[in-house]
C-alpha cells in the first residue's frame, strides 16, 4: 500500500528532511521519480520533481524492533534509535528489515519526489532484504563506478530506457548504463536501447572502440537478455581493428567476455585475428600483449567450463577451474552464473584426468556460494546490518580454515573492496568485537600466502595497523607481517637484498616465522617480475631482475638462491635425522612452503644464469635430501593434510627444477644431465644419517623423472655425450637397486638409448657375470647370496617379460647364464624366474652355446620336478624337444638328462591324475631323442607310474604311434627323488647378523713397507757400520765410550741400516716371516670370524670400496 507521497526540500545547513507516520511502519520500497514525470496515473494533476539529476541520498530510519517479543529484546533495545541506509532503487521492491515511525534523509539535493509503499506494522511480520542478484550486481560489477574515493556509499537509479523520443549517443549510453537495469525490464525497451546504440555508431576511431568496449562490459553484468540485444544489431567487425584497440578498449573488452554471450560473439575467427594483429604491431606495449593473451584465452575458456559443466568425455576440469581463477582476481569480473569439500582445483596441480564430474561441480558450487557470501558481506557492511555483517564473517573465517574453500576464499578476499572493508573493521577495534576479531583472523591468514604481498590494497591495509593496536594477532606477528609488507613495497631490490643477505649468512642464518615469511615474500617479488616474461611476450621481466641485481652490486642470483636452498633444505634434514637431535624450532609446513617456492625460483633463474658444477652437485644433493625427507611425510599417517599438501608441492618443484637443469644445452655437459645424474646416482648411496632404503628408493624416483618421457625433451644426442661421463656411478648405483627398479631404469635407459651405445645388454651382461661369481662363493656365503642371485634372476626375467625384450634374450646369448644355470643345478637350487629365462631363451635355440641349450633342457626338467607354476603353463617337453632337436647325438649326455626326465615323468604321473595337460606327442619325441641301447633305465619313475603313463600316452595319440618303440626300449627304474630347494624371496636375518652385517669389514694387520732413502739423499746410507756416525768424531765422545743426549738412542735405531735382533733370514719378506711366526707360536692369537655375514657382495658390504661413505 502507498504510505506516503511527497515532495521534499531540504531544510537548515544540515540539509536535513523529514516524514513521520503515526504509527509503526514497515517500508517496502520507495521509488524516486524523475522531473515532469506523473508517478500515478490516475492523478494526471500530480507532477514529480527532483533536482539535481543524480545526488547522494543518505536514508535514516527511527528503528522499531519487529517479531515476537522474545526476538526483539535480542534486536535494537532503543525505540528512537537511527539507522543509517541507502536507497537501492532498481525499480522494484526493495524490502527492509525494521519497521519505523520516522525517516530522515541528508543530501546534495534540492527537491525529491517519492512514493513510500508499505504496511503498517502488525506483530508477527518478518523481516527480508533485497535479492541476491541484485547485491552482487551492486557490490561486485557496478560498485566499483559508484564509489568515490574511499566512501563505500553508493548510489543507484534506474538508465532511462523508456525514453522513445531520446535521442542517445554513445557517450551519455555509457555513462547511463553505470547503473543497474530493473530485473523487469520489458524486452522491447532493451531492444529500442540496443537500436538507439546501434544508431550511435558512426566512422572507426580510438574512442568509439573504447565506448562500445564499455557499453558491452556494463551491460555483461545486466539482465542476460540485454547483452543479447546488443549482440544482434551491433557489427563488432566493423567498430574494431587493430588500429583502434588501445590498451584501455583491450582490457574493458577482457571484463565485458567476462558474460558468456559476449565471449561467444567474441570467439570469432575475425577477432581472433584482430588480435594476432594487435600483437604483430610494433607499437604494441607489453601490457597490450598481457591483455590479448589474456582476451584470447578468456573467450577460449568459456567453452572449456560450459564443456566441463556438462561433463563431456575429455573435458579439461583443469583450465576451467584456472578459468573462474582469472575471472575471480577483478571485481568487475564477477561470472554471469547465479548457485564433501571441493577439491583445490585453483592451483591447476591436479591432472585434469585425475578430476571426476562430481569433483569440479562441487568446486563450482563451492566457487559460487563463497562469491555470493563475500557479496552478501560487502552489502552488510554498506548498510551497515552488524548482525548480518558478524555472521557472515564467521562464515568466511570458517571456510578459509577448510583446504578447498581456502584455495577459493582467499583470491577474492584480495579484491580491492574487501581489503578496504576488513582493514576499516581492523582499526579501532576497542572494545574487541566478534567481527573485528574475525576480520583479523581473515587477515591473517591471508598474509599466511607471499602471493597477498603482491597486492598493493593488502600490503597498504597490513602497514596501516598500528603498534599494540591488534586484538587476535599479537606484536610480534604484527611486526613479522609489517616487515614483509614493507618488503613488497621495496619491491625487486628490497626482494633481491634480503635474498642474497639470507645466502650470505650460510649455516649461520636463523630461520623463524618471521624470517621465513620475509624469504618467501621476496621470493614471490623476483618470481612475479620474471613472469612478465610469459604475460607480456617480452623479456622486461629477465631485465629487471639483472638490474636489481646490479644495483646491490653482486651477481649470480642464482647462486645465492641454490645458497639459499641449502639452508632450508639442511633444516628440513634435521627433522628426519636417525639419530636424536634437537628439536626444529619452526614446523615443517612453512619450511617446506619456502623450499618449494625457492626451487620455482631455481627453474626460472637457471635459463638467464651461467653457474658452475660445484653449484650444480650442491642444489642437486639438496634437493635428494628433502625429496627424501618428503617422501616420509607423504606416507606418514600423522601428517595433517596441510603438511601433506606442502609435501605434494615440494615433490613437484623437486622433479621440476631436475628436469630443468637437465634440459639445458649441450654446450655445458658437465652441468646439465651429466651434473644432475652423477649426483643422484653417487648422493643416493650417501646415507648421511637418513633412512638409507628410503635414500636410494628416492634417488631412483628422481632419475627416473630426469628421464621421464621419451627424451624428446632432452638435447640431441645427450646420451652418448653424458652416458659415458657417469657409467660408473650408474653400474654402482644400479646394483643396490630392488629388481623391479632395476627393471624399470634399464627400460627407460634403453628406449632413450635406441641401440646407439648398447646401455642395456652391457647392464645385463654385467649383472650376469656378477651372479656368476656370486656362484662360486654361495657355499661359504649362505642364504645372503641365495637370496641376490634370486633377485638378479627376478630383474633379469622382469626384462624378458616386456613386449621389447628380445634385445635382452640377444644379450644373454654372449653372456654367462649358461654358468648360472649349471652352477644353480649342481647346487640343488632352484628359481621360478630361472625357469622362466630358460622357457624364453627355448623359443630360439639355434643361436645358443651347446652347454648353454643342455643347461637349458636340465632346468626346464628341474621345473617340471617342481611343478613350479610358470613351467607347468608352459609346453615344457614341447620346448624341450625342440631344443634337443637342434643338437647332435654326441654332445648330449644320456645318461644325466634320462635322469631328469624320469623324475619329472613321476612328478606329472603323480600330481596329475588324468594328466590332461601333458603334451604326450612332445614326450614321445623327447624319449626317442634318448633312445640308445645303452641307456634304457628312466630313474624314478615306479612300475605302477610307468603303466598309468604308457596308457595315457596310448590313449592320447593317434594310431600308428612310435609308442611300441619307447615301450621296448625303456624301464622304468624307482629311485627317490632329488631334494630341490627354492632361492629365497625374501631375507629374514637375526638382530645380531643384521648388526654383523652392517658393520664394515676389519682389514687384516700388515707391515707397511719400508720408507728407503736414496744414496743421493744420504750418503751414508750404503755404509755397513753400525751406528754410521760412528765413523764422525764428536765432541761429546771421550775415549771408546759416547754421551747420549736427548734422543739420540731413538733416533739411530730408527736408520734403515740399524741391526735388527731377529731371526728373520735377510731373503725373508716382514710379512712372510711375521705370519710364520704367528702360525708357529703356541699363544692364542686373534682369528677374524667366519660365515655368511663376512665377504658380503656390494649390495650388502657397507665399505668404502662399494660406494658407501
Amino acid at each position: 500500500m502507498l504510505l506516503q507521497w511527497c515532495t521534499l526540500s531540504p531544510a537548515g545547513p544540515s540539509k536535513l528532511s523529514a516524514i513521520r507516520f503515526s504509527s509503526p511502519s514497515r517500508v517496502h520500497s520507495i521509488k524516486i521519480f524523475p522531473t515532469d514525470v506523473q508517478p500515478f496515473g490516475q492523478c494526471p494533476d500530480i507532477i514529480a520533481r527532483t533536482e539535481p539529476e543524480a545526488f547522494f541520498l543518505d536514508v535514516y530510519f527511527n528503528a522499531h524492533p519487529v517479531g515476537s517479543p522474545v526476538d526483539a529484546k535480542q534486536k535494537l533495545k532503543a525505540p528512537n534509535a537511527l539507522m543509517p541506509t541507502v536507497i537501492p532503487y532498481a525499480g522494484g521492491i526493495v524490502e527492509y528489515a525494521f519497521a519505523t515511525r520516522l525517516m530522515m534523509y541528508v543530501g546534495d539535493f534540492e527537491t525529491v519526489s517519492m512514493a513510500i509503499y508499505g504496511d503498517v506494522e502488525s506483530p508477527g511480520t518478518h523481516s527480508q532484504c533485497a535479492s541476491l542478484s541484485l547485491v552482487i550486481r551492486l557490490m561486485f560489477c557496478l560498485k566499483h563506478l559508484m564509489m568515490t574515493g574511499s566512501s563505500l556509499n553508493f548510489r543507484i537509479f534506474t538508465p532511462t530506457l523508456n525514453e522513445e523520443e531520446m535521442d542517445i549517443d554513445l557517450d551519455t549510453a555509457f555513462r547511463c548504463l553505470s547503473r543497474p537495469v530493473v530485473d523487469d525490464v520489458s524486452s522491447e525497451q532493451l531492444h529500442r536501447f540496443a537500436k538507439k546504440v546501434s544508431e550511435a555508431v558512426g566512422p572507426r576511431d580510438d574512442a568509439q572502440s573504447y565506448l562500445i568496449a564499455g557499453i558491452l562490459s556494463r551491460s555483461a553484468s545486466q539482465t542476460p537478455e540485454f547483452a543479447q540485444a546488443l549482440m544482434q544489431v551491433l557489427e563488432l567487425e566493423t567498430i574494431f581493428d587493430p588500429s583502434t584497440l588501445d590498451e584501455d578498449a583491450l582490457f574493458t573488452l577482457l571484463d565485458a567476455s567476462t558474460n558468456p554471450d559476449i565471449s561467444r560473439l567474441l570467439k570469432a575467427s575475425w577477432f581472433l585475428n584482430v588480435l594476432r594483429a594487435v600483437l604483430a604491431l610494433p607499437t604494441v606495449t607489453p601490457e597490450m600483449k598481457k591483455a590479448c593473451r589474456r582476451l584470447s584465452d578468456r573467450v577460449g575458456s568459456w567453452t572449456v567450463f560450459e564443456q566441463a559443466l556438462s561433463g563431456v568425455p575429455d573435458a579439461d576440469y583443469t583450465r576451467a577451474a584456472l578459468f573462474l581463477k582469472d575471472i575471480g582476481k577483478e571485481e568487475k569480473n564477477a561470472p554471469a552464473y547465479e548457485g564433501v569439500y571441493p577439491l583445490d582445483l585453483m592451483s591447476g596441480m591436479n591432472p585434469s584426468e585425475e578430476i571426476t564430474h562430481s569433483e569440479f561441480m562441487a568446486f563450482v558450487r563451492a566457487y559460487v556460494g563463497v562469491a555470493s557470501v563475500l557479496a552478501v558481506y560487502a552489502w552488510s557492511d554498506s548498510l551497515p546490518n552488524l548482525h548480518c555483517r558478524e555472521r557472515t564473517l564467521g562464515v568466511l573465517r570458517l571456510w578459509q580454515e577448510i583446504p578447498g574453500y581456502r584455495a577459493i576464499i582467499s583470491p577474492l578476499l584480495l579484491l580491492p573492496q574487501m581489503t578496504f572493508r576488513l582493514e576499516c573493521m581492523t582499526i579501532g577495534n576497542d572494545p574487541p568485537t566478534t567481527a573485528g576479531i574475525n576480520a583479523e583472523s581473515l587477515l591473517f591468514a591471508l598474509a599466511a600466502n607471499p602471493q597477498s604481498f603482491l597486492n598493493p590494497d593488502f600490503v597498504r591495509c597490513v602497514r596501516g595497523w598500528e603498534p599494540w593496536s591488534l586484538t587476535w594477532i599479537n606484536e610480534r606477528e604484527r611486526a613479522d607481517i609489517e616487515r614483509a609488507a614493507k618488503l613488497a613495497d621495496e619491491g625487486l631490490g628490497g626482494a633481491v637484498e634480503e635474498l642474497v643477505g639470507f645466502a650470505k649468512e650460510g649455516h649461520d642464518a636463523i630461520l623463524d616465522q618471521g624470517r621465513i615469511r620475509a624469504l618467501r615474500v621476496a621470493v614471490a617479488v623476483i618470481m612475479h617480475t620474471l613472469e612478465d616474461n610469459t604475460e607480456s611476450g617480452t623479456k622486461c621481466g629477465d631485465w629487471a631482475v639483472l638490474e636489481a641485481v646490479w644495483g646491490e652490486h653482486t651477481h649470480g642470483l642464482l647462486n645465492y638462491a641454490i645458497d639459499a636452498f641449502t639452508r632450508i633444505s639442511v633444516e628440513v634434514k634435521q627433522g628426519f635425522s636417525l639419530t636424536p637431535s634437537p628439536s626444529p624450532t619452526i614446523g615443517l609446513e612453512p619450511l617446506l612452503l619456502v623450499a618449494n617456492e625457492s626451487l620455482h625460483l631455481i627453474a626460472s633463474l637457471h635459463p638467464l644464469s651461467i653457474t658452475t658444477t660445484r653449484a650444480i652437485r650442491m642444489l642437486v644433493s639438496g634437493v635428494l635430501d628433502i625429496y627424501s625427507c618428503t617422501d616420509v611425510t607423504s606416507h606418514e599417517s600423522l601428517a595433517n593434510s596441510a603438511v601433506r599438501d606442502a609435501t605434494l608441492l615440494v615433490k613437484y618443484a623437486c622433479a621440476n627444477v631436475l628436469c630443468a637443469l637437465s634440459r639445458s644445452s649441450l654446450d655445458q655437459p658437465k652441468c646439465g644431465s651429466s651434473a644432475v645424474l652423477r649426483t643422484l646416482f653417487e648422493q643416493g648411496l650417501h646415507f648421511d644419517n637418513i633412512d638409507p632404503a628410503r635414500r636410494v628408493l628416492s634417488a631412483f624416483d628422481l632419475v627416473l623423472r630426469v628421464l621421464a618421457d621419451d627424451g624428446d625433451d632432452l638435447p640431441a644426442g645427450w646420451m652418448p655425450t653424458v652416458i659415458p661421463q657417469i657409467l660408473t656411478p650408474l653400474t654402482l648405483f644400479f646394483r643396490h637397486l630392488e629388481p623391479m627398479h632395476k627393471v624399470q631404469l634399464v627400460q627407460q635407459l634403453v628406449s632413450l638409448d635406441r641401440g646407439v651405445l648398447g646401455l642395456g645388454e652391457f647392464l645385463v651382461q654385467g649383472e650376469v657375470k656378477r651372479l656368476a661369481s656370486l656362484l662360486k662363493v654361495m657355499a661359504e656365503r649362505g642364504v645372503v647370496t641365495q637370496w641376490e642371485v634370486g633377485a638378479g634372476l627376478e630383474f633379469v626375467a622382469g626384462l624378458m617379460e616386456g613386449e621389447d625384450g628380445d634385445w635382452c634374450i640377444s644379450a644373454l646369448h654372449r653372456s654367462e647364464c649358461g654358468t648360472i644355470m649349471t652352477g644353480l643345478l649342481e647346487a640343488s637350487l632352484y628359481s621360478k624366474h630361472l625357469g622362466m629365462i630358460a622357457g624364453r631363451l627355448a623359443e630360439n635355440p639355434e643361436s645358443l652355446g651347446i652347454e648353454l641349450r643342455l643347461s637349458i633342457v636340465t632346468t626346464l626338467l628341474r621345473g617340471v620336478q617342481v611343478q613350479e607354476p610358470s613351467i607347468c603353463r608352459m609346453n615344457a617337453f614341447g620346448l624341450i624337444s625342440a631344443v634337443l632337436e637342434t643338437t647332435d647325438e654326441k654332445d648330449r649326455d644320456p645318461e644325466r638328462l634320462l635322469w631328469e626326465v624320469g623324475h619329472a615323468l613321476s612328478a606329472v604321473v603323480e600330481s596329475n591324475d588324468n594328466l590332461s595337460s601333458l603334451d604326450s606327442e612332445s614326450v614321445i619325441n623327447t624319449l626317442l631323442l634318448f633312445d640308445s641301447p645303452s641307456q634304457s633305465d628312466l630313474h624314478g619313475l615306479t612300475s605302477e607310474q610307468w603303466v598309468k603313463l604308457c596308457t595315457h600316452l596310448e590313449t592320447s595319440l593317434p594310431p600308428n604311434n612310435k609308442l611300441s618303440i619307447i615301450i621296448k626300449s625303456f624301464h622304468p627304474s624307482p629311485s627317490s627323488p632329488p631334494t630341490i630347494s627354492f632361492l629365497p624371496s625374501t631375507l629374514t636375518l637375526p638382530l645380531y647378523d643384521l648388526i654383523s652385517l652392517l658393520q664394515p669389514p676389519a682389514p687384516l694387520p700388515s707391515t707397511p713397507p719400508p720408507k728407503r732413502k736414496s744414496p743421493s739423499q744420504d750418503v751414508l746410507g750404503l755404509v755397513a757400520i753400525s751406528p754410521p756416525t760412528a765413523v764422525l768424531r764428536s765432541p761429546a765422545v771421550t775415549g771408546l765410550t759416547k754421551t747420549y743426549t736427548r734422543n739420540d738412542f731413538r733416533e739411530l735405531r730408527q736408520l734403515p741400516s740399524a741391526r735388527q735382533n731377529t731371526s728373520r733370514l735377510p731373503s725373508m719378506h716382514v710379512d712372510d716371516f711375521l705370519q710364520v711366526e704367528m702360525s708357529s707360536s703356541p699363544l692364542a692369537q686373534p682369528v677374524a670370524p667366519s660365515g655368511d655375514m663376512l665377504n658380503l657382495s656390494p649390495s650388502f658390504n657397507m665399505g668404502k670400496e662399494n660406494g658407501y661413505i
